[in-house]
Protein backbone atom coordinates (compact mmCIF):
# COMPACT_ATOMS: atom_id res chain seq x y z
CA UNK A 1 0.00 0.00 0.00
CA UNK A 2 2.49 2.32 1.04
CA UNK A 3 4.53 1.84 -2.34
CA UNK A 4 1.52 2.18 -4.52
CA UNK A 5 1.16 5.57 -3.01
CA UNK A 6 4.63 6.62 -3.45
CA UNK A 7 4.44 5.35 -6.75
CA UNK A 8 1.73 7.30 -7.28
CA UNK A 9 3.18 10.90 -6.01
CA UNK A 10 5.80 10.19 -7.76
CA UNK A 11 3.51 10.05 -11.08
CA UNK A 12 1.95 12.64 -9.81
CA UNK A 13 4.94 15.07 -9.20
CA UNK A 14 6.46 14.08 -12.56
CA UNK A 15 3.04 14.93 -14.39
CA UNK A 16 3.30 18.38 -12.69
CA UNK A 17 6.63 18.72 -13.56
CA UNK A 18 5.50 18.17 -17.66
CA UNK A 19 2.69 20.56 -17.01
CA UNK A 20 4.56 23.31 -16.05
CA UNK A 21 7.38 21.97 -18.99
CA UNK A 22 4.69 22.52 -21.32
CA UNK A 23 3.66 25.95 -19.86
CA UNK A 24 6.42 27.44 -20.64
CA UNK A 25 7.12 25.73 -23.99
CA UNK A 26 3.59 27.61 -24.44
CA UNK A 27 5.19 30.86 -23.26
CA UNK A 28 8.43 30.82 -25.05
CA UNK A 29 6.23 30.35 -27.68
CA UNK A 30 4.20 33.21 -27.20
CA UNK A 31 7.07 35.43 -27.06
CA UNK A 32 8.68 33.61 -29.59
CA UNK A 33 5.79 34.84 -32.14
CA UNK A 34 5.74 38.52 -29.85
CA UNK A 35 9.36 38.65 -31.03
CA UNK A 36 9.17 38.19 -34.77
CA UNK A 37 6.07 40.51 -35.22
CA UNK A 38 8.46 43.27 -34.03
CA UNK A 39 11.11 41.95 -35.85
CA UNK A 40 8.74 41.69 -39.31
CA UNK A 41 7.95 45.67 -37.34
CA UNK A 42 11.70 46.97 -38.14
CA UNK A 43 12.21 45.01 -41.35
CA UNK A 44 8.83 46.97 -42.55
CA UNK A 45 10.69 50.36 -41.42
CA UNK A 46 13.97 49.53 -42.89
CA UNK A 47 12.80 47.48 -45.80
CA UNK A 48 15.63 44.67 -45.64
CA UNK A 49 14.20 41.41 -46.49
CA UNK A 50 16.43 39.64 -44.81
CA UNK A 51 15.35 40.78 -41.75
CA UNK A 52 12.25 40.59 -42.84
CA UNK A 53 12.39 36.43 -44.08
CA UNK A 54 13.96 35.61 -40.78
CA UNK A 55 11.33 37.39 -38.50
CA UNK A 56 8.72 35.28 -40.34
CA UNK A 57 10.55 31.99 -39.90
CA UNK A 58 11.07 32.92 -35.99
CA UNK A 59 6.95 33.66 -35.99
CA UNK A 60 6.41 30.21 -37.70
CA UNK A 61 9.11 28.52 -34.79
CA UNK A 62 7.18 30.23 -31.91
CA UNK A 63 3.49 29.37 -33.27
CA UNK A 64 4.30 25.82 -33.85
CA UNK A 65 6.24 25.50 -30.53
CA UNK A 66 3.30 27.32 -28.14
CA UNK A 67 0.21 24.98 -30.37
CA UNK A 68 2.22 21.87 -30.06
CA UNK A 69 2.97 22.56 -26.32
CA UNK A 70 -0.45 23.66 -25.99
CA UNK A 71 -2.15 20.61 -27.52
CA UNK A 72 0.17 18.46 -25.39
CA UNK A 73 -0.76 20.49 -22.30
CA UNK A 74 -4.40 19.81 -23.04
CA UNK A 75 -3.70 16.38 -23.91
CA UNK A 76 -1.68 15.22 -20.87
CA UNK A 77 -4.47 17.43 -18.22
CA UNK A 78 -7.55 15.43 -19.87
CA UNK A 79 -5.59 12.10 -19.47
CA UNK A 80 -4.74 12.89 -15.52
CA UNK A 81 -7.81 13.95 -15.02
CA UNK A 82 -9.28 10.61 -16.27
CA UNK A 83 -6.76 8.61 -13.69
CA UNK A 84 -7.69 10.97 -11.05
CA UNK A 85 -11.50 10.22 -11.13
CA UNK A 86 -10.82 6.91 -11.42
CA UNK A 87 -8.38 6.31 -8.47
CA UNK A 88 -10.40 6.09 -4.81
CA UNK A 89 -6.87 5.88 -2.85
CA UNK A 90 -5.34 9.01 -2.63
CA UNK A 91 -6.33 11.18 -0.12
CA UNK A 92 -9.12 13.78 -1.05
CA UNK A 93 -6.93 16.92 -0.09
CA UNK A 94 -4.10 15.67 -2.88
CA UNK A 95 -6.91 14.95 -4.92
CA UNK A 96 -8.34 18.46 -4.80
CA UNK A 97 -5.19 20.20 -4.81
CA UNK A 98 -3.96 18.32 -8.04
CA UNK A 99 -7.43 18.85 -10.02
CA UNK A 100 -6.69 22.66 -9.10
CA UNK A 101 -3.24 22.55 -10.66
CA UNK A 102 -4.77 20.95 -13.48
CA UNK A 103 -6.84 23.11 -13.86
CA UNK A 104 -4.62 26.25 -14.00
CA UNK A 105 -2.59 24.31 -16.50
CA UNK A 106 -5.51 23.47 -18.43
CA UNK A 107 -7.03 27.03 -18.88
CA UNK A 108 -3.49 28.37 -18.73
CA UNK A 109 -2.36 26.44 -21.81
CA UNK A 110 -5.83 26.84 -23.76
CA UNK A 111 -5.18 31.03 -23.26
CA UNK A 112 -1.61 30.40 -24.18
CA UNK A 113 -2.67 28.49 -27.32
CA UNK A 114 -5.17 31.09 -27.92
CA UNK A 115 -3.13 33.74 -27.98
CA UNK A 116 -0.36 31.93 -30.19
CA UNK A 117 -3.17 31.61 -32.68
CA UNK A 118 -4.29 34.81 -32.67
CA UNK A 119 -0.54 36.32 -33.12
CA UNK A 120 -0.34 33.64 -36.00
CA UNK A 121 -3.10 35.23 -37.45
CA UNK A 122 -2.62 38.99 -37.10
CA UNK A 123 1.00 38.11 -38.17
CA UNK A 124 -0.88 36.26 -41.56
CA UNK A 125 -3.29 39.59 -41.86
CA UNK A 126 -0.14 41.98 -41.40
CA UNK A 127 1.53 39.95 -44.11
CA UNK A 128 -1.09 40.17 -46.61
CA UNK A 129 -1.26 43.99 -46.05
CA UNK A 130 1.91 44.32 -46.50
CA UNK A 131 2.09 42.65 -49.32
CA UNK A 132 -0.25 45.00 -51.11
CA UNK A 133 1.69 47.71 -49.75
CA UNK A 134 4.95 46.44 -51.31
CA UNK A 135 2.88 45.61 -54.28
CA UNK A 136 1.36 49.06 -54.83
CA UNK A 137 5.12 50.75 -54.26
CA UNK A 138 6.70 48.42 -56.67
CA UNK A 139 3.88 49.73 -59.14
CA UNK A 140 4.34 53.33 -58.14
CA UNK A 141 8.09 52.99 -58.76
CA UNK A 142 7.78 51.56 -62.47
CA UNK A 143 4.83 53.92 -63.04
CA UNK A 144 7.42 56.64 -62.21
CA UNK A 145 10.33 54.98 -64.50
CA UNK A 146 7.22 54.40 -66.86
CA UNK A 147 6.96 58.10 -67.24
CA UNK A 148 10.12 58.97 -67.39
CA UNK A 149 11.33 57.56 -70.28
CA UNK A 150 7.68 58.48 -71.94
CA UNK A 151 8.00 62.07 -71.09
CA UNK A 152 11.60 62.66 -71.91
CA UNK A 153 10.54 60.69 -75.87
CA UNK A 154 6.94 63.20 -75.71
CA UNK A 155 9.89 66.04 -74.92
CA UNK A 156 11.74 65.24 -77.71
CA UNK A 157 9.23 64.85 -80.48
CA UNK A 158 7.93 68.24 -79.52
CA UNK A 159 11.66 70.17 -79.50
CA UNK A 160 11.95 70.48 -83.19
CA UNK A 161 15.81 71.56 -82.43
CA UNK A 162 16.44 68.94 -80.36
CA UNK A 163 14.70 66.90 -83.39
CA UNK A 164 17.03 68.11 -85.72
CA UNK A 165 20.46 66.92 -83.94
CA UNK A 166 19.17 63.67 -83.91
CA UNK A 167 16.26 62.80 -86.26
CA UNK A 168 16.94 58.98 -86.51
CA UNK A 169 15.12 58.88 -82.96
CA UNK A 170 12.04 59.34 -84.73
CA UNK A 171 12.61 57.54 -87.94
CA UNK A 172 10.45 53.87 -87.31
CA UNK A 173 13.13 52.48 -90.01
CA UNK A 174 15.67 52.39 -87.88
CA UNK A 175 15.55 49.11 -85.55
CA UNK A 176 16.67 51.16 -82.50
CA UNK A 177 13.46 53.52 -83.04
CA UNK A 178 11.27 50.48 -83.93
CA UNK A 179 12.08 48.64 -80.84
CA UNK A 180 11.85 51.30 -78.82
CA UNK A 181 8.15 52.29 -80.32
CA UNK A 182 7.10 48.49 -79.61
CA UNK A 183 8.76 49.02 -76.12
CA UNK A 184 6.47 52.08 -75.62
CA UNK A 185 3.31 50.36 -76.54
CA UNK A 186 3.86 47.14 -74.79
CA UNK A 187 4.86 49.18 -71.89
CA UNK A 188 1.76 51.16 -72.08
CA UNK A 189 -0.50 47.98 -71.98
CA UNK A 190 1.18 45.95 -68.76
CA UNK A 191 0.28 48.95 -67.33
CA UNK A 192 -3.50 48.68 -67.79
CA UNK A 193 -3.13 45.25 -66.33
CA UNK A 194 -2.08 43.93 -62.64
CA UNK A 195 0.47 41.80 -63.19
CA UNK A 196 3.23 43.67 -61.37
CA UNK A 197 6.11 40.93 -62.79
CA UNK A 198 5.11 41.84 -66.31
CA UNK A 199 4.70 44.95 -66.13
CA UNK A 200 8.26 45.68 -64.36
CA UNK A 201 10.06 43.24 -67.15
CA UNK A 202 8.22 45.66 -69.71
CA UNK A 203 9.42 48.90 -67.87
CA UNK A 204 13.27 46.94 -68.21
CA UNK A 205 12.77 46.69 -71.60
CA UNK A 206 11.04 50.36 -72.37
CA UNK A 207 14.24 52.00 -70.73
CA UNK A 208 17.27 49.61 -72.26
CA UNK A 209 15.18 50.38 -75.82
CA UNK A 210 15.26 54.49 -75.04
CA UNK A 211 18.79 54.17 -74.19
CA UNK A 212 19.43 52.16 -76.91
CA UNK A 213 17.71 54.22 -80.09
CA UNK A 214 18.47 57.61 -77.99
CA UNK A 215 22.45 56.61 -78.32
CA UNK A 216 22.40 55.47 -81.72
CA UNK A 217 20.56 58.27 -83.21
CA UNK A 218 22.98 60.99 -81.06
CA UNK A 219 25.70 58.83 -83.13
CA UNK A 220 24.01 59.04 -86.40
CA UNK A 221 23.37 62.88 -86.38
CA UNK A 222 22.66 63.96 -89.78
CA UNK A 223 25.31 61.49 -91.25
CA UNK A 224 22.92 59.68 -92.61
CA UNK A 225 22.06 62.33 -95.19
CA UNK A 226 23.69 63.00 -98.36
CA UNK A 227 26.07 66.09 -98.00
CA UNK A 228 23.78 68.80 -100.11
CA UNK A 229 20.90 67.33 -97.63
CA UNK A 230 22.91 67.67 -94.56
CA UNK A 231 23.72 71.37 -95.65
CA UNK A 232 20.28 72.13 -96.13
CA UNK A 233 19.30 70.94 -92.42
CA UNK A 234 21.48 72.39 -90.83
CA UNK A 235 20.90 75.54 -92.41
CA UNK A 236 17.25 74.82 -91.35
CA UNK A 237 17.96 74.75 -87.85
CA UNK A 238 19.56 78.18 -87.96
CA UNK A 239 16.53 79.39 -89.11
CA UNK A 240 14.62 77.25 -86.53
CA UNK A 241 16.80 78.83 -83.75
CA UNK A 242 16.29 82.37 -85.07
CA UNK A 243 12.29 81.54 -85.29
CA UNK A 244 12.20 80.55 -81.75
CA UNK A 245 14.18 83.62 -80.50
CA UNK A 246 11.38 86.25 -79.85
CA UNK A 247 14.22 88.37 -78.82
CA UNK A 248 16.10 88.47 -81.89
CA UNK A 249 13.46 90.15 -84.32
CA UNK A 250 10.20 90.82 -85.19
CA UNK A 251 7.59 88.01 -86.08
CA UNK A 252 7.40 88.82 -89.79
CA UNK A 253 11.26 87.74 -89.68
CA UNK A 254 10.12 84.92 -87.55
CA UNK A 255 7.71 83.91 -89.50
CA UNK A 256 10.10 83.84 -92.70
CA UNK A 257 12.67 82.39 -91.23
CA UNK A 258 9.85 79.02 -90.27
CA UNK A 259 9.04 79.44 -93.06
CA UNK A 260 12.11 78.71 -95.13
CA UNK A 261 13.35 76.04 -92.66
CA UNK A 262 10.07 74.12 -93.60
CA UNK A 263 10.93 74.52 -97.42
CA UNK A 264 14.55 73.73 -96.72
CA UNK A 265 13.42 70.24 -94.75
CA UNK A 266 10.43 69.33 -97.64
CA UNK A 267 11.42 66.02 -99.15
CA UNK A 268 14.48 65.90 -96.80
CA UNK A 269 13.19 64.95 -93.26
CA UNK A 270 9.32 64.96 -91.76
CA UNK A 271 8.89 67.17 -88.97
CA UNK A 272 7.25 64.83 -86.36
CA UNK A 273 3.74 66.41 -85.54
CA UNK A 274 4.09 67.34 -81.69
CA UNK A 275 6.98 69.28 -83.42
CA UNK A 276 4.88 71.24 -85.75
CA UNK A 277 2.29 71.72 -83.48
CA UNK A 278 4.47 73.40 -80.51
CA UNK A 279 5.84 75.67 -83.42
CA UNK A 280 3.00 76.91 -84.82
CA UNK A 281 0.03 76.61 -81.88
CA UNK A 282 3.15 77.50 -79.38
CA UNK A 283 4.87 80.51 -80.99
CA UNK A 284 2.80 81.29 -83.48
CA UNK A 285 4.03 80.27 -86.48
CA UNK A 286 1.73 78.96 -88.32
CA UNK A 287 2.17 79.42 -92.14
CA UNK A 288 -0.24 79.55 -94.88
CA UNK A 289 -2.49 76.17 -95.64
CA UNK A 290 -0.33 75.89 -99.17
CA UNK A 291 3.16 75.49 -96.71
CA UNK A 292 1.50 72.46 -94.62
Amino acid sequence: MRASEDLSGVIDTTTAWIEWALWLGMGTGVLTVAAGCVGMALARQSENNYVARNAGYLILRGAALGIGCGVLSVVLSLLTGRSDGGTSSSPKSTQSGDSGLTDVLMWGGLTLGGLTVAALAGWGVWRVRRRRITKRRRRQALERSHDTVAAAYGDYLGDVLEWLDRPTLSDVSVPETAALVQALAAADDARLGDDVDRYQRAVAVLRTAWQAADDCARRTGLRQLPPAERSAAEQARKLLATALDTGSGGEHERRAAYAKARRLLDGILVVPPQAVAALEDGHRLALAPKHL
